[in-house]
């Protein structure tokens, strides 16, 4: 496993009588987790030792950091007394279920999660949920489309340890070549300044070039005086239009330069 890798997690006890309940929390392992949380290994959280067993039945990475993984857990467990005043902007009946007393029951944690993936910091970052079971799957999918999640971010029914290894495995980004440049601006491309590649041509940017120039696109396209966020979602390259998820080419950067 690559040490890039963090994700959130749910937790739902199979224990009788307190199936509803469930845990959120952290961790760049899910499997190794889930055994301490049942007591197979040390070092479980000594809250969920009361329910087990536990099942993991959803997980959410894709972060640019492990501080925003951290960030996007502490408002996924306390949406109550979070920071993030973006929660006051939704409807009152569903603030009253944010910020219910309940917080360790399976509704309010998955409608907490929904609302949180549409809104920011948290629709701009290049999320993966991924839940095996369908029904839940199906649940999660309707909730969110109600709160307008972005498409950018993915919502797949799928095995988590599949997942995990698959997420493992993101686009290598080699170091550059002597006599490589930017396709925007034409300079020599260097290690040490943010750069990516596109993965369906031979285009290669200065990140902060491509974040350029899809700002100006947006602005052009757009027509209005409307400013558009720093950085963007998604990134089409300037040769062959392909699609990337920016966080990806971010997160790919990041793995090149610790290699």
């Amino acid at each position: 496993m690559r040490t890039g890798f963090y994700c959130c997690y749910l937790l739902r006890s199979l224990k009788r009588g307190s199936r509803d309940y469930v845990y959120v929390g952290s961790t760049p392992d899910p499997a190794r987790r889930l055994r301490q949380h049942n007591g197979e290994i040390s070092a479980g959280a000594a809250m969920t030792r009361s329910r087990r067993p536990w099942e993991m039945i959803l997980i959410v990475y894709g972060f640019p950091s492990k501080a925003s993984a951290l960030q996007f857990e502490w408002a996924w467990q306390n949406p109550h007394i979070s920071r993030h005043s973006s929660f006051d902007s939704v409807p009152y009946a569903l603030q009253r279920t944010l910020y219910g007393s309940a917080q360790k029951k399976l509704e309010p944690k998955l409608a907490t999660l929904c609302v949180m993936l549409g809104l920011p910091p948290f629709c701009r970052w290049p999320l993966h949920v991924v839940c095996p079971d369908p029904q839940l799957h199906t649940d999660i999918l309707t909730r969110a489309q109600q709160h307008n999640v972005p498409a950018h971010i993915s919502i797949a029914r799928q095995d988590i340890a599949a997942a995990v290894e698959q997420a493992d495995n993101y686009p290598f980004l080699s170091p550059p070549e002597p006599g490589d440049r930017c396709s925007l601006c034409r300079q020599s491309l260097e290690q040490q300044r943010p750069f990516g590649a596109c993965s369906s041509c031979s285009a290669k940017w200065h990140l902060a070039c491509l974040a350029t120039h899809l700002t100006h696109s947006l602005l052009e396209d757009d027509g209005s005086n409307c400013q558009p966020p720093l950085l963007p979602t998604t990134a089409q390259c300037n040769e062959c239009g392909h699609t990337h998820i920016w966080g990806d080419l971010a997160r790919a950067y990041a793995a090149a330069i610790d290699e």
